[in-house]
């Protein structure tokens, strides 16, 4: 198959404590990798691995901007032809260090290089979900890339993500006009996840009183509109998955309705571990061993998707990739992993909605 989009998790690390990220849910069996830029030139080596793709910066467990071979691997790609799409907390490194970013994108052609800032409310708010950023740091951050696209008479490409909790409702407005003030897209962002639960942030405070600090719970919680328009279906579903009776009819209307991200959009996920996937979601489960996914997945071998073994192509070529992944997608198949159906299928129902203002 000819791959036309790469995801790379360049970093399991992150700066953030997001309570609905697998990362903090998981902290016990996290182990903090970033993959180096050496390790990005003998995988896409050349213009033939890397031109006209795109290259998600984005991950599962972790933000790029913590790993410090970013800019690197940043340059390298776009050397070879490569278009780089950042998703990004924006809390962590240097105004000079943002200012490059976004010469860099305002010297390059339409979203060539381009961030998501993932930024979940203004001044008041952004900290309650997004535990441990400071949002002074994310908005100096912020105006020097923008500053930096300027520069060259062009412009940063950037969109500020937001996602509409209850708490944070109050300052969609304020930070919409600061996202036009930067020359920012601006877009408010559903996700499953938050529909279906209630989050829990631990957020620590200074106790000028008791002259320490303290943890506060805040509940995170998201309702009515700002709820996903899908959420039916997606129960649905978890009611097909859960059903001991499924029918023919019922498994073949299911599966067909799949929306594959490796053999729909011809992308693949590379974690931070160097072990290469269909996408985030499979990782998300192997991570976790949702499923019981690597025992499933154990017959393959030892190492059978680690990049540290393996080319890309060779993984590719493996019997999972071929047929075992497509084959599964039957509830009957001795690899399913129901992580298929609730969020591929239906085209994709469970997905994240974006709407752009």
């Amino acid at each position: 198959m000819n791959i036309e989009r790469v995801e790379l998790e360049i970093s399991s690390d992150c700066n953030a404590r997001c309570p609905g990220c697998a990362r903090t849910q998981n902290l016990d069996i996290l182990k903090p990798q970033n993959l180096t830029i050496d390790q990005i030139k003998t995988w896409f080596p050349d213009h033939a691995h890397i031109e006209n793709k795109i290259f998600k910066l984005c991950g599962v467990l972790g933000d790029p901007i913590v790993n410090p071979d970013c800019m690197a691997i940043t340059k390298w790609l776009l050397q070879h032809g490569g278009r780089v799409h950042y998703s990004t907390n924006g809390g962590r490194n240097s105004a000079d260090w943002w200012y490059e970013l976004g010469r860099m994108s305002g010297e390059h052609d339409k979203d060539q290089l381009k961030v998501h800032f993932c930024v979940d409310g203004h001044k008041e708010t952004n900290h309650i979900y997004r535990v441990n950023t400071v949002y002074d740091v994310i908005d100096r951050n912020m105006q020097a890339y923008s500053d930096g696209g300027h520069s060259t008479g062009s412009r940063a490409e950037a969109s500020w993500i937001y996602i509409e909790f209850d708490h944070n409702s109050h300052e969609v407005e304020t930070a919409k006009k600061r996202a036009e003030q930067l020359d920012f897209r601006f877009a408010l962002r559903t996700g499953m996840r938050n529909t279906y639960h209630d989050w829990v942030a631990q957020i620590k405070k200074k106790d000028h009183v008791k002259k320490k600090v303290v943890t506060e719970q805040k509940v995170i919680t998201t309702t009515g509109a700002k709820e996903h328009s899908k959420v039916e279906v997606v129960k649905q579903l978890d009611k097909f998955i859960q059903s001991e009776n499924k029918s023919q009819e019922q498994i073949e209307e299911i599966v067909s309705s799949i929306s594959c991200k490796y053999y729909h959009d011809k992308e693949i996920f590379v974690a931070a571990n160097s072990t290469l996937w269909p996408c985030c979601f499979l990782w998300d489960s192997a991570f976790k061993n949702k499923d019981k996914i690597m025992d499933k997945y154990a017959s393959f071998g030892t190492d059978w998707n680690n990049l540290r073994e393996h080319s890309v192509q060779d993984i590719l070529n493996t019997e999972y990739y071929r047929t075992a992944l497509a084959d599964s997608f039957d509830p009957r198949h001795n690899k399913h992993v129901s992580r298929c159906i609730r969020t591929c299928a239906k085209n994709r129902a469970y997905h994240n909605e974006i709407k752009y203002a």
